[in-house]
């Protein structure tokens, strides 16, 4: 019997990842690492890692205007800290993504954020189903609002604000799991919460780092092979509206967005500018990132 519902519970998430493969969005890995809990049933986790693989790449997200030929690749990495029960867990959920950059032969990193909050339930076999108006699940909750992150990033280093239909599911999804009372999404936590990222990327009032995002991607590395110092002037200018953004709201979650995915990449290359690029880059990040100096040593 235990054999012949694993069968069904594979048929069906395979099925619906069938149906749904020609408008997918993501090319996303999943992991599910359940080794600190010790003493449960592995096969369910090895069933939620399959279900959550599904579920991410398995159907259309809403962006209109992704090629299915350019799958935004990204990864979901699970970790299960603690079993409350055979049914409930606690964990933390690590989210990456990147994109390729134009006439290049690299990516360039679009997020790397470490969630510590993650509880939710989970029963062996169990899809896993998703309505923003309808939200039953945090699992499920948390893993959308992160799949709108990465595709409003991606979407804003293409256009400008091309991401605002993403960010605005962001700030749905957080209004719509208040009432529950799960961890991760408290409106009073402004500096990294779930509901921080959201407000930061529909706050009107900071347009401007949304718009640094696209020069920063669109007009600074995209061209930098083309045009070598036009795309530097770009990237250097982008070091300064987060040092601006650092001196009106030092506490923004943006702050810490753009130094977990960009600030090694944009040292390593600057490193490559000319002397006086280099000092105003380094001016203007030393105050925001004065922990990193590994990597605004290379500015110098």
């Amino acid at each position: 019997m235990r054999v012949f519902i694993r069968y069904l519970f594979l048929m069906t998430i395979y099925t619906a990842g069938f149906c749904s493969l020609a408008a997918q969005e993501l090319n996303a890995t999943v992991k599910v690492n359940s080794s600190a809990v010790q003493g449960t049933n592995r096969e369910l986790f090895v069933s939620l890692e399959e279900a959550l693989r599904t579920f991410i790449n398995g159907r259309r997200w809403y962006v209109d205007n992704v090629r299915t030929d350019e799958k935004i690749e990204c990864s979901f990495t699970l970790v299960i800290t603690e079993a409350l029960s055979a049914h409930s867990f606690r964990g933390e959920l690590y989210v990456q993504s990147r994109r390729p950059v134009r006439d290049a032969v690299f990516t360039t990193p679009m997020l790397n954020w470490r969630d510590r909050e993650i509880s939710f339930d989970y029963m062996e076999y169990q899809p896993l189903a998703f309505d923003p108006g309808y939200i039953r699940e945090n699992l499920t909750a948390t893993i959308a609002y992160y799949v709108y992150l990465i595709l409003g990033l991606d979407q804003d280093s293409r256009y400008p604000s091309g991401g605002t239909a993403c960010f605005r599911q962001m700030e749905l999804i957080a209004a719509n799991v208040q009432p529950y009372g799960w961890s991760g999404w408290a409106q009073y936590d402004r500096n990294r919460g779930r509901s921080a990222i959201a407000s930061a990327f529909n706050d009107g009032s900071l347009a401007h780092y949304r718009h640094m995002w696209f020069n920063y991607h669109a007009e600074g590395l995209d061209k930098l092979t083309g045009s070598d110092e036009k795309g530097r002037e770009k990237m250097v200018s982008s070091a300064a509206v987060v040092s601006s953004l650092y001196a009106e709201r030092p506490a923004s979650v943006l702050i810490t967005l753009f130094g977990d995915a960009k600030l090694d990449e944009m040292t390593n290359l600057l490193s490559q500018c000319s002397r006086e690029q280099k000092q105003q880059a380094y001016e203007a990040l030393k105050r925001v990132y004065p922990s990193r100096s590994a990597a605004l040593n290379k500015l110098r």
